[in-house]
């Protein structure tokens, strides 16, 4: 029998939603099971695909995926890691014609771009905009579509030179609370998403506040989507995409941006969080202190775990000593680990895997800055930066995280007064933009919660190796002084330069110094909340 998709979009973008968080738009109506019982695989990693076929594959597995997975895209072995977390069994494939033979489609067909151009962002647009099934194609493939009987409903190419295309199309519909931001030189990374959650795909070639060329399109995108309820995924362009994207989308009125530029099959892993049996991390035990003789309290947070396709892809391979959750060293050396609790909401199934492979010296924290990485002090309005702190509170309540680090572009304490105003926040790691521990320690109270600012950076070779690290924390005056700032050391690991490895290693000089314990995120605020606010 073929198959053939039903449920219309307007449906899914109209249906009330019982619970309105992150991605409810995009799993609302889905199927309603945690796993499914036969995953159709397409194994690029063994029989490499054409980037045209690879395009097509992953917006009909977006399609299939709005009422069922059925269709995922493996690159490397580590993706298949994250697809056994929803996929009781899988059957290998190797082409976009294996596709269409396992799984045909009555009533497709195929709008025509040209990968690289605006004419691919136009194309995923219309196709997300869609409610029968549109594959994403180019001329390398139509010959192989049209005789599976699929044929052209629309021609793109001439959108070229044109981002504002799906913009000025009147009849086009997108989901209001998911944008992605994509590269079109690399549509197949969320191409999936895209398409099931019915959301603009658009691309500036420039900065995402300043372009001299197209000053409006980051304007007329971000305005779709609905204030305090919304989130853009994908990266963006110019010269830092980082500070300019992060920066529009939560003056824009958005929760922020996730980092998902790189990440295949999210759309995949998108399913309900209903289905899935999460077990939140739990408080960990007390250490002792030692009262006789005081010690400076010191924690490492691993940075950049807010970044999910870094999370997807080399965060969680099997790298050995030079991995990162992957790390033979890991578990040797309480740390803390910043990770987006949005993977509540976008992949709850990986977020179960990280919690249940969490050693007693892993702790979890949410990443900058909470819901998605946003600078917390640039929401529009107070309204918004509510909205934001409820939904993180959902999310990290979900995942057992009581500690947000929040990155700002200013590190104004008094900024993450919402975020502390949740029952289950217990405080702030808190960091500026420009160099993560310019608070140099800095410890502050709101909602007479600990706001914690970190100290010095493990960042080579901007900052501290682990050598002259241990040398800055030795060399510190006071650093025995538990009732202020100078008895406490928030360290953020640089993930780029620094590995768990390097962690150790420094853990294990300073405990052979003999004036400093080493403890999870939670025990430090723990420590600050007792013996600094009382004083």
């Amino acid at each position: 029998m073929k198959f053939t998709y039903l449920l219309s979009l307007a449906f899914l973008l109209s249906t009330p939603l019982a619970t309105s968080h992150l991605f409810s738009s995009c799993t609302e109506g889905s199927f309603d099971s945690a796993h499914v019982d036969n995953l159709l695989v397409v194994r690029d990693d063994l029989s490499p695909l054409s980037a045209d076929e690879k395009l097509a594959i992953s917006t009909y597995a977006g399609f299939l995926a709005r009422e069922f997975p059925r269709i995922a895209l493996v690159t490397k072995d580590e993706d298949m890691t994250w697809l056994k977390t929803i996929a009781s069994t899988t059957t290998d494939s190797q082409s976009l014609d294996d596709v269409l033979t396992t799984l045909p489609c009555d009533k497709c067909t195929y709008v025509l771009c040209k990968i690289g151009d605006n004419s691919t962002s136009a194309a995923l647009s219309f196709s997300a905009a869609s409610s029968d099934p549109v594959i994403v194609a180019t001329d390398a493939i139509v010959p192989m579509l049209e005789t599976h009987g699929i044929k052209m409903i629309k021609n793109l190419t001439d959108t070229a030179d044109d981002p504002f295309w799906a913009l000025d199309q009147d009849d086009l519909t997108f989901n209001s609370h998911v944008s992605v931001i994509q590269n079109a030189m690399n549509p197949i990374p969320l191409a999936d998403l895209t398409v099931k959650c019915g959301a603009l795909s658009w691309w500036g070639w420039g900065d995402c506040e300043k372009d001299p060329q197209l000053p409006s399109l980051p304007a007329r995108a971000l305005n779709l989507l609905t204030k305090g309820d919304s989130v853009v995924l994908g990266w963006g362009g110019g010269d830092d995409p980082e500070w300019n994207c992060v920066h529009a989308s939560t003056r824009y009125g958005a929760f922020g941006m996730i980092a998902t530029d790189q990440a295949i099959n999210v759309g995949i892993l998108n399913i309900d969080p209903k289905n899935v049996d999460i077990t939140p991390q739990k408080p960990k035990p007390a250490q002792p202190e030692n009262t006789d003789t005081p010690k400076h309290t010191v924690s490492f947070v691993m940075s950049d775990g807010d970044n999910v396709q870094w999370v997807l892809n080399d965060w969680s391979a099997a790298t050995g000593n030079n991995g990162w959750w992957s790390s033979e060293d890991r578990g040797k050396v309480k740390m803390g680990w910043t990770l987006s609790p949005s993977l509540a909401s976008l992949a709850p199934t990986v977020l179960k895997t990280i919690l249940d492979g969490a050693t007693e010296n892993d702790q979890i924290i949410a990443g900058p800055s909470g819901a998605a990485y946003a600078f917390v002090n640039d929401f529009p309005d107070d309204d918004t930066s509510t909205a934001f702190s409820t939904e993180t509170s959902y999310l990290m309540e979900t995942a057992g995280m009581r500690i947000v680090n929040v990155l700002n572009d200013e590190g104004w304490a008094s900024s993450v007064g919402n975020l502390l105003s949740q029952d289950n926040i217990d405080g702030v790691f808190l960091y500026e933009y420009n160099g993560y521990s310019e608070l140099e320690g800095a410890i502050s109270f709101v909602e007479d919660k600990p706001v914690v600012g970190g100290r010095f950076n493990l960042w080579s070779p901007d900052f501290y190796n682990v050598t002259t690290l241990v040398e800055a924390l030795q060399d510190l005056p006071n650093l025995d002084d538990v009732t202020s700032s100078d008895g406490y050391t928030v360290i953020p690991v640089h993930a780029w330069s620094h590995t768990v490895s390097d962690i150790v290693a420094a853990a294990q000089l300073l405990e052979e110094d003999g004036r400093f314990d080493i403890v999870l995120p939670e025990e430090l605020l723990s420590r600050v909340a007792k013996n600094v606010r009382q004083n």
